[in-house]
């Protein structure tokens, strides 16, 4: 029993004067009351609306702050049951006091700033980082007296505890020996696990003690041997991966391998005892957890080996042994975890070619799987990882895309046979054309149907499959509500045909899409005075419509679209009359237009990327490109606008002062604008070199293992552009070959 009771001086508080999301905290006493239920339901309920009101959402209230020590007294009460979520809930909290931190020299007063917002009756973002310094401070003070829950006799507690110190601990090193004693003895996987992962934060903390972090680290080191506990294992490795990658062992990818194995081979981990259906969003989460996990599964196996893969990062050679291993023998999860992890490694990074072939021909065999998600799945990771398509991959995703029966409702395309229209669709297969063709009349365009088209070659059948569609659509496209209102809907599908026929390399096709514009131009112009923006993607195209531009329907149309109301629709315009052969003089004036409007960021985005586009036939606009360059150098915190400006201004004027220093410095800053820079130098080669510097910079981007644009930190499964990342490369490696000597 505890020497006190850890509510005492509980309703000493006036609990009605405090708040919390919902109102005034007249409810929390009851709450704090009902984590030590004897009944669990009651229980999880009580930490369910503590979560919904004192943390709700991540805040910090003055009702979260007089929690603190009652949820701390609460947690090293023995008696007392599910003390890992009461010190899950602290973990939360000091989590977002830890966030506050960040805005301490903005608020050396935090009561102040509360006074302030309470005087004023408000609420406002100032008040929750003033809470949560608060909260720092308390946790600062009452976080020590925890530190002997590393060793309760409750294991789901050591586990808990592990964690929320290791990470929230004022001193990391008052942490690290009571732990490194009960790492040693520890006999609970799931508080091993714990344990591998705290000494990994600890390590990170104690960057400043080398000693003490060494000790850390040889712990950890000691539980990722190879044999024991496979789960421990792999999160000791995950934890080395994350904080320590030095010490990784250099055959980790066989390790970690030789873990799944034999996980696998262990008889399954009793199913936990089941907790009650509490309706509460803890209740749904946990079961949401459960349902990720196929039959059997070992879940901390499986949480390990994700842990593994998010913390391996850039070592993409040993997550692609680990996900081929799992594609052959069974991933701990379930086959879709192992299709979506293989989907995440090749979007984002950038891996070998044979490494490339050896995934592909592992997700093609699950093209005939009975399971269908799981097939579709692969499919679409093909696809979006731009992976090597092999003759008899092709032959297998044709097969199913002529068997394939498509519903006329939509996202027709998202099943199998749909995704593996798509695969031939990316390989430029013509029989992706043949199959496409028949399926568009009746049928919702998809939203990538421009871009399958301008893959495929060109194909009489599918312009007449797309054409009969914007018939059918075209019909709708003049109906209006009773407010006067146009058919948004089907004037955005109507703008995907636009688009899809643009991309058909065919004369035809590209005179078509002039008349259809004029046709809706004249639908919308009555009740909005443009183009709606549905049609109007038919012209954001890099290379517009086309050198051979009709001079009877389609330039009169782009000119007319010069005055539209809209600046992205007039700089379109301009780069399709550019691309067309048309003279500058008639759409620089537009562009100077959009460029000198500031608030429209990203039209004039665009109007600047086609300046740069056009180089010296855009002179007339070289003295105000200037002048707006010169006035962004003083700012820092615009690389956006900066890129652009000094882009068109080199293209412009390229006898002026070319600003190589700065430009290298723009493309050492910010790795998504060096595609765009990349592409630019590219243009400048009959006018100028390569600037100095610039092919060890190229170097040491094409030896990076991410894509371009992968430049984030998330754990969340990213998909990136695999496409503009291959041909941003490309564009490098021509910049490189020129850098060559003769």
């Amino acid at each position: 029993m505890p020497d006190r009771d850890p509510l005492d001086g509980l309703d000493d508080i006036d609990w009605a004067e405090l708040s919390h999301a919902y109102g005034d905290a007249a409810d929390v006493p009851e709450l704090l009351r009902g984590l030590r239920s004897s009944d669990p339901a009651e229980r999880e309920g009580a930490l369910d609306a503590l979560y919904g009101g004192v943390h709700h959402q991540g805040d910090v209230y003055d009702s979260t702050l007089a929690c603190l020590p009652f949820l701390c007294a609460l947690a090293a009460d023995p008696t007392i049951g599910d003390r890992d979520g009461v010190l899950g809930l602290l973990d939360s909290i000091g989590g977002s006091a830890d966030a506050s931190t960040e805005y301490a020299d903005e608020i050396p007063d935090p009561q102040a700033v509360i006074a302030e917002a309470k005087e004023e009756d408000d609420w406002y973002e100032e008040v929750g980082w003033a809470y949560g310094l608060l909260a720092h401070a308390a946790l600062h003070d009452l976080l020590p007296t925890t530190v002997a829950l590393l060793a309760d006799p409750d294991p789901a507690v050591r586990a808990a505890a592990a964690g929320l110190l290791a990470r929230r601990h004022p001193w990391p090193d008052a942490v690290l020996e009571p732990l490194l004693d009960q790492v040693a003895g520890e006999d609970d996987g799931a508080a091993r696990h714990a344990h591998a992962e705290a000494l990994g934060v600890l390590a990170q903390r104690l960057h400043e003690d080398p000693p003490l972090r060494l000790r850390g680290i040889r712990a950890l080191a000691r539980l990722a041997e190879p044999g024991g506990d496979p789960g421990t294992e792999l999160a000791a490795l995950a934890a080395l991966a994350r904080h320590a990658p030095d010490h990784l062992p250099a055959g980790t990818a066989e390790q970690a391998t030789a873990a799944l194995d034999r996980s696998r081979e262990r008889p399954a981990a009793p199913a936990p005892e089941a907790r009650p259906d509490t309706g509460t969003l803890l209740s749904h989460l946990r079961d949401l957890r459960a349902s990720t996990f196929a039959e059997g599964a070992d879940e901390r196996v499986a949480d390990a080996l994700r842990d593994l893969h998010q913390a391996l990062g850039d070592q993409v050679m040993v997550r692609h042994r680990l996900i081929v291993h799992a594609l052959r023998h069974g991933d701990p999860q379930s086959p879709l975890e192992a299709v979506d992890r293989a989907g995440d490694l090749h979007s984002g990074w950038r891996l070998p070619a044979p490494a490339a072939a050896e995934t592909a021909e592992l997700l093609g065999r699950l093209l005939r799987d009975p399971d269908e998600e799981l097939a579709t799945a692969a499919a679409r990771e093909l696809c979006l990882g731009r992976l090597p398509l092999a003759p008899d991959l092709l032959d297998t995703a044709a097969a199913i895309a002529e068997e394939g029966r498509f519903h006329t409702d939509w996202g027709w395309e998202r099943n199998l046979p749909g995704q593996c229209l798509q695969l031939l669709a990316a390989a430029g297969d013509e029989r992706g054309a043949e199959l496409l063709a028949p399926l568009l009349p009746g049928r919702p365009a998809p939203e990538d149907l421009p871009l399958w088209c301008e893959q495929l070659p060109p194909n009489v059948d599918l312009f007449a499959g797309v054409y009969v569609r914007m018939r059918e659509v075209a019909g709708s496209c003049d109906a209006t509500d009773e407010d006067g209102n146009p058919d948004h809907h089907a004037l955005r599908e109507l703008g995907r045909l636009l688009a899809a026929t643009a991309a058909i390399d065919r004369p035809d096709a590209r005179r078509m899409v002039g008349i259809m514009l004029a046709a809706a131009l004249t639908i919308t112009q009555d009740t909005t005075g443009k183009l709606h923006h549905g049609p109007a993607m038919a012209l954001d195209r890099p290379g517009g419509l086309g050198p051979d531009l009709d001079p009877e329907d389609t330039v009169p149309l782009l000119r007319r679209l010069l005055a539209d109301p809209d600046g992205g629709t007039r700089v379109n315009a301009a780069r399709a009359l550019w691309h067309g052969g048309q003279d500058p003089a008639v759409y620089l004036p537009v562009l100077a237009e959009v460029i000198a409007d500031t608030e429209q960021w990203w039209d004039r985005f665009r109007a600047l990327e086609l300046v740069a586009v056009m180089g010296p036939a855009a002179a007339p606009l070289a003295e105000r490109i200037h002048e707006a360059l010169a006035s962004a150098q003083d700012r820092t915190d615009d690389d956006q606008n900066l890129t652009r400006l000094l882009l068109a201004a080199r293209a412009t004027a390229p006898a002026a002062e070319p600003h190589d220093d700065l430009l290298r410095a723009l493309w050492t800053r910010r790795r998504d604008l060096r595609p765009l820079i990349a592409a630019a130098l590219l243009r400048e080669r009959t006018t100028r070199a390569v600037p100095a510097g610039f092919p060890e910079l190229i170097r040491a981007e094409l030896a990076d293992p991410r894509h371009v644009r992968n430049d984030s930190t998330s754990t969340s499964r990213m998909r990136y552009d695999t496409a503009a990342d291959d041909a941003f490369r490309t564009g490098c490696r021509a910049l490189l070959t020129e850098q060559q000597p003769t």
